[in-house]
């Protein structure tokens, strides 16, 4: 019985997320490439694992069947992404792309139609689940655009989590805006409630142990720790909820609740 050649998988992007993904796909035997992209640790570490390292992104691109970008922002993105030194002007037509970043719905749908002028394709596939998920390979793969475009590694997916068709290009995003909108909105709450019930007295590890157990338990409260008092928003977080407030606007849509968290008066 002969078995099927396993899809080469490009990754740019090997950080808390990306590096956790990487290794799971080389331990179960596929083909993984990659270039450096801000530090060398992870990436010497799954060499001497079987990751194949090449210079630049141009070249994950023109060795990838399945290419992933996971990094910063649209500034990476373009900057790994486009041009004639691109990955995607690498890629063999037909080959796909997964925009796994946390960006806008409109740079997805953007890049998406450049991308089909090559006869590529490119959908979002934003995650959650944290590095945790990341590791356990129980991520949720938030997919805009035609399943259909990423079906052929639909297995090399499942090595990562479960793939929840969203919709159409940039739907993706959309519904993982929302969802960091609603954890780090609980998170901002979570903290202000911590805040209260300390200042009456009670020790939190308890209150925690209860809550819990109540009405009030959230994946948030339940992944505690965070960071230990409020204060100004890390950098990423409000990358996400900035984007959320623009997608928001350019809906009609208004979100104070998001506001104030991303901008306290």
């Amino acid at each position: 019985m002969t078995t099927s050649k396993k899809p080469t998988i490009g990754i740019i992007g090997l950080g808390a997320m990306g590096g956790p993904m990487a290794e799971r796909l080389v331990d179960r035997g596929y083909p993984v490439v990659s270039c450096a992209n801000r530090k060398r640790e992870t990436i010497e570490r799954l060499a001497a694992k079987g990751l194949e390292e090449v210079p630049d992104p141009q070249e994950v691109g023109r060795r990838s069947d399945l290419l992933m970008s996971i990094v910063w922002d649209e500034e990476q993105n373009d900057r790994i992404l486009r041009g004639p030194k691109g990955a995607l002007a690498a890629m063999k037509p037909g080959g796909a792309a997964l925009l796994m970043s946390t960006i806008s719905p409109e740079y997805c749908q953007e890049l998406s139609r450049e991308a089909a002028k090559l006869d590529l394709h490119v959908v979002d596939c934003p995650l959650t689940g944290l590095a945790a998920g990341a590791k356990n390979g129980t991520l949720n793969l938030m997919l805009g655009g035609d399943p259909a475009a990423v079906a052929t590694y639909r297995e090399a997916l499942d090595v990562l989590g479960t793939i929840r068709p969203c919709g159409d290009v940039g739907m993706g995003q959309v519904v993982k805006l929302a969802n960091n909108a609603v954890s780090i909105g609980t998170w901002a709450l979570l903290m202000e409630v911590r805040d209260m019930v300390a200042a009456r007295g009670m020790e939190l590890d308890q209150f925690m142990s209860i809550l819990n157990e109540s009405s009030g338990a959230s994946f948030v409260s339940k992944h505690f720790p965070f960071p230990p008092s409020r204060g100004p928003l890390p950098a990423m977080p409000k990358k996400d909820l900035s984007i959320c407030l623009d997608v928001a606007k350019q809906c009609g849509v208004s979100m104070p609740i998001v506001k104030e968290i991303v901008d306290p008066a």
